[in-house]
C-alpha cells in the first residue's frame, strides 16, 4: 500500500513538473512573439526615419479630407514636438494650445484632431512611441485592399486613458518594411471599420511619409499637404 501511495505520488510529481514546463513553454514562447513583434515595429519605425525625429524643432502639414472628388475637411497644423506648443488654423479660427497644460474643452476637442492627424501622418513612429498598447505580428496575410499577401503587424490599445481605447489597427507592410494598407478596427472587433492605402510617399528632413490614403472604393481620400519640417539649428 505504501509503495503504490508512493508510486502515485511520484507520478503527481512528475505530471505537475510537466504542466508546470509547458506553462512556462508557453509563457516563453509568448514573450518570444512579443519580442519579435516589437523587434519590427522598430524596423517599420527606423525605415519611416524615426533617428532624425530628435532633430525636428517643429513640423507643419495640412491634414486634408476628400468625398467624391471634393475636399470637405482641412486643418493646417503646427507643431513643436520639443514644447509640445501646438497651433490650428481651420475655417478661419486660429487656436493655440500647450499639451503639457491643462486644457479646456475646445483645446480638447482641438487635440483629438491633432492626435488624430498626427497617426495618419507618422503611424510608425506610433507604433513604439505609444503606451499602453499590446502588438502581434503575422506573417503573410491577405491584405483587405489589394488582396496581395503581406506581412501584418497589429497595434491594440487598451481599455484605458487615451482618445482611442481598445481600438486596433491591422498594418500590412512590405519587404522593405513600407506601409502599403491598413485596417482600423473600432473596439477591436473582427469587421474592419476603415480600410485605405499608403502612397505618395515623400522623404523630407530625413522623415519618409505617405502623403495619399484611399479608401477601397475610392469615394474617400486622406492625403497631406504643405508638409514643411524645421530641423534644429
Amino acid at each position: 500500500m505504501k509503495k503504490a501511495f508512493l508510486l502515485l505520488s511520484i507520478i503527481a510529481l512528475i505530471t505537475s513538473c510537466k504542466n508546470d514546463y509547458k506553462s512556462q513553454n508557453s509563457l516563453d514562447n509568448e514573450i518570444e512573439k512579443e519580442t519579435a513583434a516589437i523587434t519590427i515595429a522598430q524596423h517599420l519605425a527606423e525605415n519611416a526615419g524615426i533617428s532624425n525625429w530628435d532633430n525636428v524643432e517643429e513640423i507643419k502639414f495640412s491634414f486634408n479630407v476628400g468625398k467624391d472628388g471634393r475636399t470637405v475637411l482641412t486643418r493646417n497644423w503646427k507643431w513643436n514636438p520639443n514644447t509640445d506648443n501646438v497651433q490650428l488654423i481651420s475655417l478661419g479660427d486660429t487656436i493655440n494650445y500647450n499639451r503639457n497644460s491643462k486644457l479646456d474643452s475646445i483645446q480638447a476637442s482641438t487635440d483629438r484632431g491633432f492626435i488624430n492627424d498626427v497617426y495618419w501622418l507618422i503611424p510608425e513612429f506610433k507604433l513604439v512611441w505609444d503606451e499602453g498598447t499590446e502588438i502581434t505580428e503575422k506573417k503573410s496575410q491577405i491584405a483587405p485592399i489589394s488582396k496581395e499577401k503581406l506581412d501584418m503587424i497589429t497595434i491594440l490599445y487598451n481599455n484605458e486613458g487615451g482618445y482611442t481605447p481598445g481600438d486596433a489597427y491591422d498594418i500590412y507592410y512590405d519587404k522593405d518594411h513600407k506601409f502599403k494598407e491598413w485596417a482600423y478596427r473600432s473596439k477591436n472587433d473582427s469587421v474592419i471599420t476603415m480600410a485605405t492605402t499608403f502612397k505618395e510617399y515623400k522623404t523630407i528632413e530625413g522623415i519618409t511619409i505617405a502623403t495619399d490614403h484611399l479608401t477601397p472604393d475610392g469615394f474617400t481620400r486622406i492625403n497631406f499637404t504643405d508638409i514643411e519640417i524645421i530641423k534644429k539649428k
